[in-house]
């Protein structure tokens, strides 16, 4: 038979034991929550160029409107069809982008900064859309946005090396995770049936010793206007399809999830 006192000592350890137990519980959900988020990145968008303006548009609305809430949004380059130059083009662009309520980062394309306006279009990029290399931290995760025309192209820019700018970013993720957003692809690219060379191979060779030096996860690029899957040493590269509807493609954007250290990905298409 139990006396009243042994009674009031069980019920003691059972609380004690569930408390422990649901603090467990609350410290695994927490560790959890801090490997799992989302962000959107947006490719191609050619503001200046047909319906463009329009397209873009009625994708910030739905990227507006997803249920999950958003890290980030990160455009990868080509905001416009003819160049920072084009002022109207420009202002249509910030206009459109900055309603998306997500912050928002820029990685310049080859149809932002041409080479034979290179200097005045760079200065009007890092006016309104930002540095030409930058750095961030979400959760566990660095991101390091990049212009990497200059290796695509192999032209040089005056007081920006993109590999020293890319190393000296890469070494302050102290071993974190990274995943790095620029441009065109170092890989070859195809259409029209055919296959079109990608970087030099000495940039290209360079490009992939340094990312792989590091602990990069993913790489993220556009240009293409295509969806496709490539690997840049032991790193997967992926390459988003594009805003605008150019080439006959239909619209879309992409929602990333990163979860346990994996990087997942969905298309998502404009809708009428």
């Amino acid at each position: 038979m139990f006396t009243n006192s042994n009674w009031k000592k069980q019920i003691l350890v059972i609380i004690i034991f569930m408390n422990l137990f649901c603090f467990q519980l609350v410290g695994q959900e927490t560790e959890v929550d801090n490997d799992h988020f989302y962000f959107v990145q947006i490719a191609d968008t050619h503001i200046g160029k047909g319906t463009n303006l329009e397209i873009t548009q009625a994708l910030v609305k739905q990227i507006n409107n997803l249920p999950m809430k958003l890290q980030f949004v990160i455009h990868t380059g080509d905001i416009t069809q003819n160049g920072m130059s084009d002022t109207v083009s420009v202002f249509n662009a910030i206009d459109a982008m900055n309603k998306l309520e997500a912050p928002l980062f820029y990685i310049p394309g080859n149809h932002d900064i041409f080479q034979e306006h290179v200097e005045e279009e760079i200065n009007i990029f890092q006016e309104y859309f930002g540095d030409l290399i930058f750095v961030k931290e979400f959760e566990e995760v660095s991101f390091i946005g990049l212009y990497s025309d200059p290796l695509a192209y192999s032209f040089s820019v005056e007081n920006y090396d993109p590999f020293l700018e890319l190393e000296k970013a890469l070494k302050t993720t102290n071993g974190k995770p990274v995943i790095v957003f620029h441009h065109i692809p170092s890989v070859e690219s195809f259409y029209n049936n055919t296959m079109h060379d990608g970087w030099e191979n000495e940039n290209r060779d360079r490009w992939e010793k340094t990312l792989n030096s590091y602990n990069v996860i993913a790489i993220l690029a556009g240009h293409f206007h295509s969806d496709e899957l490539h690997w840049i040493g032991e790193i997967p590269l992926y390459v988003s399809a594009s805003v605008t509807n150019r080439f006959g493609r239909q619209p879309s954007f992409r929602i990333y999830e990163y979860k346990n250290g994996k990087l997942s990905y969905r298309t998502q298409y404009e809708t009428k």
